[in-house]
């Protein structure tokens, strides 16, 4: 069973990786806004829509190991990265708890982000 999930949490974000390497992914125009929401770990959320107090364990392993993280602010769900690079082991922990962060939200090819986030406390 804990293979399988790291099997399937890498595979995704290996996956994701890749999407958002891709020219014309990401814009560089954007808005700084404060968003609340729910931290999510993106794979077992959009692959079974596993989320909450329940989930909360396997989401904290999955983005431990790497998995990418969301934001699921009402009906909105943004991918999280820090400076250009993953906030995992911020954001671990916070893993199905609502919290609210800050960053420029940006949107291209559908895919919403919040880039450049920093929890707000």
């Amino acid at each position: 069973m804990r293979k399988n999930i790291f099997y399937r949490c890498g595979a995704a974000a290996l996956g994701l990786a890749m999407a958002l390497a891709a020219p014309g992914i990401a814009s560089a125009a954007g808005q700084e806004k404060t968003l609340t929401g729910e931290v999510v770990d993106l794979m077992c959320y959009l692959d079974h829509g596993a989320k909450g107090e329940k989930h909360q364990g396997c989401a904290e392993k999955c983005i431990q190991s790497g998995g990418p993280v969301g934001l699921l602010s009402g009906d909105d769900l943004y991918l999280v990265v820090g400076e250009h690079k993953p906030m995992n082991d911020q954001l671990a922990p916070e893993a199905g708890k609502t919290i609210r962060l800050k960053g420029k939200v940006v949107e291209k090819h559908g895919m919403k982000m919040i880039e450049n986030a920093e929890i707000v406390k």
